[in-house]
Formats: C-alpha cells, structure tokens, sequence
C-alpha cells in the first residue's frame, strides 16, 4: 500500500527535482552558464505520453515554480504548459502523432513560440537583457536532447501505467 503510494507520487517528485536540479547549478556560475530547457522537454513528453497524470492545478504549480527559479515574469511558462495539456486533452491534430520526426517538428514550433513570447514579455516588463548566443545553443541542445527524453519519458510512463489502475 505504501510501496503504491510512493509509486503514485514518483512523477510528481520527479518533475520537481528536475526542475530544481536544471535550475541549481545557474546559482553556482552567476547565470553565465548554458543550460537546454530539459524541464520543459520533460513535461512536454509526459503530457504527450499520459495527459491524465497530471492535473492543470499541477501543470500550473509547475510552471510557477519554474518560473520563480527563472527570476522573470511568473506565469508565461504556467500558460505554455497548460496550452500543451488543452491541445493533448482536444485531441487535436496539433499534437498527436505517432512519428518522432513529427513530435520533433511540433516541439519545434511550441518551444520557439514559448521562448519568443517568454522574452518579448520580459523584455518588457524588467530590466531584462538577452544573450542570443546562450539561448541559441541551449535551443540546439533541447532539440538534440528532445528524442533521448521523449523516449525515456515513453518508458517511464509505460512502466507506471500498471500502478494508476
């Protein structure tokens, strides 16, 4: 009971840490480090793979606290998750597909859509300044990581199906 218990919430502890953990290692080397947005990459997979593990009120909590580790506007990625999460849930054509290349384009798309929006508010709302440099190479490296996640988000999401039933 217990063992299925800590099996339930493994996803959730999961996200968190990984969030936290993508996060840490900036506060180290005073925002001077490159570093891909893996977080993202990883919820975008598991609403892709399992849209009923999580809740929008968690997509939300998510967000917020990637948000607050960010140190930009809260909110922004709260919206972009929960946009993906209503896509999954509409079942409309704008995520579903069962080629990799196909969710590779699509991640594309969302990801380039959330950082330009992201940044277009940030700029606006502090005194934000932009190293293009940085955020192209952490761009490249998500989408070099993008299908390694994916199918190990797949696999996990599998192996953890038979304890939600």
């Amino acid at each position: 009971m217990i063992n299925n218990f800590f099996l339930k919430i493994f996803p959730f502890f999961f996200v968190f840490f990984f969030i936290y953990f993508e996060f840490s290692p900036v506060y180290f080397f005073e925002n001077e480090l490159v570093k891909p947005f893996l977080s993202i990459t990883v919820i975008y997979s598991w609403i892709h793979h399992d849209n009923q593990k999580f809740r929008p009120i968690w997509l939300l909590i998510f967000g917020l606290f990637y948000d607050i580790l960010l140190d930009g506007i809260v909110g922004i990625t709260s919206l972009f998750f929960l946009m993906i999460y209503h896509f999954q849930r509409k079942q409309s054509g704008n995520l579903l597909s069962f080629d990799l290349k196909e969710m590779w384009l699509r991640f594309v798309v969302f990801l380039t859509s959330y950082l330009v929006v992201a940044y277009l508010i940030n700029s606006f709302g502090t005194d934000f300044n932009l190293n293009l440099k940085k955020v192209f190479i952490s761009f490249l490296l998500t989408l070099l990581f993008f299908p390694l996640f994916f199918i190990f988000i797949e696999k996990i999401t599998y192996r953890f199906r038979s304890f939600d039933d």
